[in-house]
C-alpha cells in the first residue's frame, strides 16, 4: 500500500504503470492508494515511508554511527533521482524550516539540485555558503552548480560563494587563491556552518566531473590507477576515505568538510556511487546520509 502511494504521489506513476510494476490489477492499485487516504499515510507526501527503508536507515546509523539517515523507495533508475530528490527534501526541512539565522554550507550538482528545487520555505536571517566552485579554470560555470544560489533564494538567505576556480592551474596560482581575503571570509562563514548538504561523486568516463570538464578523462584514468573510487566536493578519495595523493587534490579550492563537526549529510544513491559513498562513510566525512534502498542493503554488507 504504501510503496504504491509512494510511486504516485511522490514518483508520478499513473495506475497502468503501478499495476504493472507491482503485478496486480488496476482496480487492486485504486484500492491500495485509497486505503493510504483512508489510514492518513497521505498528506502532501509520504509520512509513513516503507518499513524495510526504516529498518535499513536505522541499521545503517548504527554500523557507520550516524546521526541522521534516510532511505527511499528504489523503484527504477529512472525514478532514483527523484526519489533521492524528494527525500533529501525532507531531511533538509526538518534541518531547516521553522529556523532562523542558520549557517547553511552546501555542495552542488544534479541530485542536490532537484532536491533544493523542492524547497517552498523561508528561513530568515540565514547564511547559504557555497562549499566548492562552480567556476572551471578556463572561467566557465557548471549548470548543475548554482545550488547555492538556488538554496538561497528559495529560503530568501544571504549567499556567499567561493571567488576561486575549482581547481588552481599552479601551487602558486593555490596559494594566491587561499590568501585572498574574501576567500578566507567564506571559508571562516563555512567554519561556522549548522549544517552541511552535498552530493558524491563517483569516478569514470561517465561521471560528471569528467563530462562537465572539471578533469579530463586523462586525469579521470590516471585518478582510479591511483585507487581514487570518487570524489566529494572535488577531492577524490580512496576505497578506506583517505585522499588520494596527487597533483589536482593538492590544487583543490573547496571546502574541507571535516573540518567543521555539524551534521554532515550527503544525499546520493545509485549503483555507481556506492563505492564513493562507502569511501566517504568510512572517512568520516559524513555523518549523515539520505540513499536509496539497493545502496542501503550493500551499504550493509560492507
Amino acid at each position: 500500500m504504501v510503496r504504491a502511494a509512494w510511486m504516485y504521489y511522490v514518483l508520478g506513476n499513473n495506475q497502468n504503470e503501478i499495476a504493472s510494476k507491482l503485478n496486480v490489477s488496476r482496480p487492486v492499485v485504486q484500492r491500495l492508494i485509497a486505503s493510504a487516504k483512508d489510514e492518513g499515510i497521505v498528506s502532501i507526501g509520504i509520512n509513513h515511508p516503507i518499513a524495510s527503508c526504516l529498518d535499513y536507515a536505522e541499521l545503517i546509523k548504527e554500523k557507520y554511527q550516524l546521526i541522521e539517515c534516510s532511505v527511499v523507495p528504489d523503484d527504477s533508475e529512472e525514478s532514483l533521482l527523484d526519489s533521492l530528490a524528494f527525500g533529501g527534501f525532507q531531511v533538509v526541512s526538518k534541518y531547516i524550516k521553522g529556523y532562523t539565522g542558520q549557517i547553511i554550507g552546501i555542495g552542488s550538482g544534479k541530485t542536490l539540485k532537484k532536491t533544493v528545487n523542492h524547497i517552498n520555505f523561508r528561513s530568515p536571517d540565514s547564511k547559504c555558503v557555497a562549499l566548492i566552485s562552480a567556476m572551471s579554470s578556463s572561467g566557465q560555470c557548471n549548470y548543475y552548480d548554482d545550488v547555492p544560489l538556488i538554496l538561497a533564494r528559495n529560503i530568501t538567505a544571504n549567499y556567499y560563494q567561493l571567488p576561486t576556480p575549482r581547481y588552481a592551474s599552479t601551487p602558486d596560482e593555490f596559494s594566491v587563491c587561499n590568501g585572498n581575503r574574501v576567500f578566507e571570509s567564506v571559508i571562516s562563514i563555512a567554519d561556522k556552518a549548522d549544517v552541511i548538504f552535498t552530493g558524491i561523486g563517483s569516478l569514470g568516463k561517465t561521471s560528471p566531473i569528467v563530462k562537465d570538464g572539471f578533469i579530463t578523462n586523462e586525469q579521470g584514468n590516471e585518478l582510479e590507477k591511483l585507487g581514487s573510487v570518487g570524489e566529494i566536493l572535488g577531492r577524490f578519495i580512496d576505497s578506506d576515505g583517505n585522499v588520494v595523493k596527487c597533483k589536482i587534490n593538492s590544487l583543490v579550492t573547496s571546502y574541507d568538510i571535516r573540518r567543521n563537526p555539524c551534521p554532515r549529510i550527503a544525499i546520493s544513491g545509485g549503483e555507481d556511487k556506492r563505492k564513493a559513498i562507502l569511501a566517504a562513510l568510512k572517512g568520516k566525512w559524513i555523518n549523515g546520509l539520505v540513499t536509496d534502498e539497493h545502496t542501503a542493503r550493500w551499504l550493509l554488507t560492507k
